[in-house]
């Protein structure tokens, strides 16, 4: 497939954020979709009449550099004809610890005959009921994701927004998310730029801000990285992108979203893509531009805001993080049983944990030693399947780094 047929999706898919990603063994899974692309179709009527957030361009500490957004549900365009939603979620976890809390909630709308794409942005704090008493102010829809599972989340996200089925989902963590935003131009920001999105304390909205922005930068991905024609985004990189996440999407499936909307005028222009907070609430929120030029400055305007909360709290630091990593492996190492290993490294290892690592040499030396432990004590257990998957990755990611 040509690149410039390709190369938006890759990069909205790489465009998320969160901490790191994983799924229990025994959490019940959703139906299986299958690989042909699945679609509903809607019309005008069907997309709503509330009212979203203005935009507050009053701040003398944040810049606004681009607001070029429509801000009201009246002004949004209303496409009609075949639609896929995807569900794009970053939950929290914990390098090595499962957990599957919902703390950046993005449905990601393609209108395939329309080349026009719609980005609903969903606070994680949204009352949603996650099965717990009304009692304890848990029913949230960060908790619907870790304690009922993907099935009702998506369910609860469906009710939330007024939207058809949700055909497609993607969900990863921090350090995929680190991987992914490299591959799209922010190798020497990633972190920060990640820290920046999953800020809300140094916002008059809070989380609302922190979700919107969200939203926008899938947006601003789009904008800033299609004119630019960069030579990542290639199948190979789609491959690896999908690879480093949990989905239902597959190769096939991206590949015939594209060409669809490249097909019906999709270009990247701003009249095309928008984003819009559910539930729909007036409320003021500032609209930023998230280009890698702006996100140092941004960051330190946040460090500004939230220094005072941060005095006495305990950080994990990128010292810290690494430490236990190491340990981590150690332990592997002197571990006899392939089940032990297993264990202790199947979960670090689809949180892609060492992409963390900023030096690209220790980052290296980690990967190989986590996928190598891995993949030997699949093939100790007879499992070749998950062994030929270790080592497929392996290879994948070597290849585009």
């Amino acid at each position: 497939m040509e690149r410039s047929k390709t190369q938006w999706f890759i990069t909205l898919l790489c465009a998320i954020f969160l901490t790191a990603c994983s799924v229990s063994e025994q959490e019940q899974q959703p139906d299986a979709l299958p690989d042909s692309l699945t679609q509903d179709s809607v019309h005008a009527d069907t997309v709503g009449n509330e009212a979203v957030a203005d935009v507050d361009n009053g701040s003398a500490d944040f810049v606004v550099t681009d607001t070029t957004m429509t801000l009201r549900q009246s002004q949004f365009p209303k496409p009609t004809g075949s639609v896929i939603n995807v569900m794009i979620t970053g939950v929290d976890t914990r390098m090595g610890a499962y957990g599957t809390h919902a703390d950046a909630n993005q449905l990601v709308r393609f209108f395939l005959d329309s080349g026009m794409v719609e980005i609903i942005s969903v606070p994680r704090d949204t009352e949603s009921d996650a099965g717990f008493p009304d009692s304890t102010g848990l029913n949230r829809l960060t908790n619907v994701r870790a304690n009922r599972g993907r099935r009702a989340y998506l369910a609860a996200v469906q009710k939330i927004t007024g939207v058809g089925p949700i055909h497609y989902w993607v969900e990863f963590g921090f350090s995929q998310a680190v991987g992914l935003l490299e591959l799209v131009g922010y190798k020497n920001n990633a972190t920060t730029t990640l820290r920046v999105l999953r800020s809300r304390q140094a916002y008059r909205a809070g989380d609302f801000q922190r979700s919107y922005n969200q939203g926008r930068f899938i947006r601003s991905v789009l904008l800033h990285e299609l004119p630019k024609g960069t030579t990542l985004l290639r199948s190979l990189a789609i491959r690896l992108g999908l690879a480093m996440v949990e989905t239902n999407l597959t190769y096939d499936v991206v590949s015939e979203i594209v060409n669809k909307m490249n097909e019906n005028g999709f270009d990247g222009s701003a009249d095309r893509i928008w984003v819009r907070l559910k539930p729909s609430v007036l409320l003021h929120v500032q609209a930023f531009d998230f280009d890698s030029s702006n996100i140092q400055a941004l960051n330190k305007q946040i460090d500004s805001r939230v220094a005072h909360l941060l005095k006495d709290s305990v950080r994990t630091t990128p010292g810290s993080y690494e430490k236990r990593l190491q340990a981590l492996i150690s332990k592997a190492e002197s571990t006899k049983s392939a089940s032990g290993v297993i264990h202790l490294l199947q979960l670090p290892y689809r949180q892609r944990a060492w992409l963390q690592i900023t030096d690209s040499t220790r980052r290296t030396g980690y990967r190989q030693q986590i996928c190598m432990l891995l993949e030997q004590a699949y093939r100790r257990n007879n499992n070749t399947k998950l062994a030929d998957e270790v080592r497929d990755y392996l290879e994948l990611e070597k290849e585009l780094r």
